[in-house]
């Protein structure tokens, strides 16, 4: 028997995550099976068990390739800026862009990850690891601010960093489900108006604009 090549194992393997996603999204997680999974992305169940011991393990790698990539993602997109400041605009910018333009899969991925979460330890902690990377980015670019005397000494890195990530996915949920009251340009204008209060020193406040 020819040997498989480790491209061709790839080329399955991401097959069988593209399926998943289409299963998922469409029956929700609890209802799919590695059947359905299976059948969309053409290999036997026999075949899908050589790259994936379980339905869990599928979802964790799905999630890592949409959702665990942003944080690097949203660093290498902002490191160009010129201070903290503009870090922290460009994310908010970058946000709102996303929701707009994005396919809309990728929240109601959000949405069943979450949904699964509550019962599934593995996705709850792959939902976590997201969290602290997006966080770990965020509390550094505030911290670069505190210290470099563009952001208010008093203010909590940590806990604002938070408080962003918990924002934009619950404007994510609400914007897949399409709720008709969001109107991102008025809430990009608003979480700015918000951060530049709590954020720059009053020797600052005049830098940014809308």
């Amino acid at each position: 028997m020819p040997k498989v090549s480790e491209s061709h194992k790839e080329r399955r393997k991401q097959a069988i995550v593209d399926a998943a996603e289409e299963v998922f999204l469409g029956k929700g997680y609890q209802l799919a099976t590695v059947d359905d999974i299976a059948l969309r992305s053409g290999l036997s169940v026999g075949a899908l068990y050589r790259y994936f011991s379980t339905k869990s393990e599928i979802m964790l790698t799905l999630l890592e390739q949409r959702l665990g990539r942003t944080p690097g993602l949203l660093q290498r997109l902002t490191e160009g800026e010129a201070s903290p400041w503009e870090r922290i605009s460009r994310c908010v910018d970058i946000f709102v862009l996303a929701l707009r333009v994005r396919h809309p899969s990728t929240g109601r991925l959000l949405l069943v990850a979450w949904g699964e979460a509550l019962q599934d330890v593995s996705v709850r902690e792959g939902l976590r690891r997201r969290f602290r990377g997006l966080l770990e980015y965020l509390e550094s670019v505030i911290r670069q601010g505190i210290v470099e005397g563009e952001f208010q000494p008093g203010a909590d890195a940590r806990v604002l960093g938070s408080l962003l990530i918990c924002l934009a996915d619950g404007v994510t949920l609400y914007w897949s489900a399409n709720t008709p009251e969001l109107e991102l340009h008025r809430i990009r204008t608003t979480v700015m108006a918000m951060l530049r209060a709590y954020l720059l020193r009053a020797d600052n406040s005049g830098e940014e604009t809308m």
